[in-house]
């Protein structure tokens, strides 16, 4: 008996051996299969790894990992909502995964449902700079600048990245109309990159817009030689427009002009170069010419109140008495539309959580056309059934895609 005994034992011990050998040699078969997908997602070969992923999936149909797989083989065919899908019935279990999750939410432009995902990647991967980049963009797109400061601030920390980070601080800086501050981050983006290489917009935008804000302060002096730098590296109307109001603060008028008239002849369109001709014009006598500069901007949808107020004084220059009522009219009306967009503005800026600047954040995403992420922002708004007319039609229009309600009703108090 104990002869039998340890003769059972003994094949046993066999068994389980040649059971462990098989599972380990399945287990490796395994491994190299998914091994082999991700070599080939890596190399750009969609068609090959989506073969792969199929043949491993009828081999091991078990073998969970195969969805997140196809999800990142569904991205990277650019058919983000089928891997988004995946993602929302299966979960991501690695890193990987969920950055992979809120990148298929980012090419829908679903700010608010890549927002958590990647806030919970961060703290698994919380060096990841391209994680750390896109929750900065989703909070902007959301309107939560002070947490966007906070992401940026971040970037600035990290190694190869100061530039970047110093480059967005502005950025969102200006956004929050802190203009000083701004030019402080772009003046450190200068110092720490004296040859804009490490930028990720094209450098004649970055001067452009470091030199239009040190316009804005009121220091033509330093703005005038970042803004020639800008037409230099690539001739733009934003810079030629800013560069021709340095000029003119520092008295310097028929070079401002020069470069208005520059700015009209790489944008025909450009409101701001136009308005400025027309009022230097109009300054020297010349209601004619300035009606000529204003003229092709009169249908336009975007006229600031400023050129509606200029084209009445042309026309009561020039004597139209009925065209110039038609624009004072027409000056009130886009004042108070003006009045309403700048009280907006700083609604979300200052109290970028209160209820009205959430009902404002759908209604500009639901404007762009971006209706999924408007009815997503407005699922979160708890409005106890408000009885606001404004809110009330908004919400009607999202659920039609029908007309939005004017912005100039929204009945928030002017501050």
């Amino acid at each position: 008996m104990s002869r039998l005994l340890t003769r059972w034992g003994v094949l046993v011990v066999i068994a389980i051996a040649v059971v462990g050998g098989v599972l380990g040699s399945m287990s490796q078969k395994q491994e190299r299969s998914l091994a082999a997908v991700e070599q080939l997602l890596s190399s750009g070969n969609v068609s090959a790894a989506s073969r792969e992923v199929a043949a491993h999936q009828r081999e091991y149909p078990a073998d969970s990992r195969v969805f997140a797989l196809r999800a990142r083989i569904l991205l990277k065919a650019g058919r983000p909502r089928e891997a988004a899908q995946l993602f929302e019935q299966h979960g991501a279990a690695t890193a990987v995964d969920l950055h992979t999750w809120a990148q298929a939410y980012l090419m829908q432009s679903h700010w608010s449902l890549a927002a958590p995902i990647l806030t919970r990647f961060l703290q698994l991967s919380p060096q990841d700079a391209n994680g750390l980049y896109e929750l900065m963009v989703c909070h902007i797109r959301m309107g939560r600048l002070r947490e966007a400061l906070e992401i940026a601030s971040q970037l600035t920390r990290l190694p190869t990245h100061e530039v970047l980070g110093h480059l967005y601080l502005g950025t969102v800086y200006n956004d929050l109309k802190n203009e000083e501050q701004a030019v402080m981050e772009f003046g450190k983006v200068l110092q720490l990159d004296p040859e804009l290489r490490s930028l990720s917009v094209p450098a004649e935008e970055f001067l452009s817009e470091y030199g239009g804000t040190l316009v804005s302060l009121g220091k033509s002096d330093a703005a005038v030689s970042i803004l020639k730098r800008s037409l230099e590296t690539r001739a733009t109307a934003d810079a030629a427009v800013s560069l021709g109001q340095a000029l003119l603060q520092l008295g310097k008028t028929r070079e401002a002009v020069a470069n208005w008239e520059l700015a009209v002849k790489l944008e025909p369109q450009s409101h701001r170069a136009r308005e400025s001709l027309a009022d230097i014009a109009l300054r020297e006598g010349h209601a004619q010419e300035a009606l000529d500069w204003l003229q092709p901007l009169e249908a336009s949808t975007q006229l600031e109140p400023a050129s509606a107020f200029l084209l009445q004084r042309i026309y009561q220059r020039l004597g139209d008495t009925e065209k110039a009522a038609v624009w004072q009219t027409r000056t009130a009306q886009l004042r108070r539309k003006r009045e309403v967009e700048s009280a907006v503005d700083r609604l979300q800026i200052e109290a970028p959580h209160s209820y009205w600047a959430q009902i404002i954040r759908a209604y500009r995403f639901a404007e762009s056309g971006n209706w999924s992420e408007a009815s997503l922002l407005m699922q979160q708004v708890r409005d106890n059934d408000s009885q606001e007319e404004f809110v009330q039609q908004f919400r009607i229009a999202l659920k039609t895609h029908g007309a939005l309600p004017p912005l100039a009703t929204i009945p928030i108090r002017l501050f």
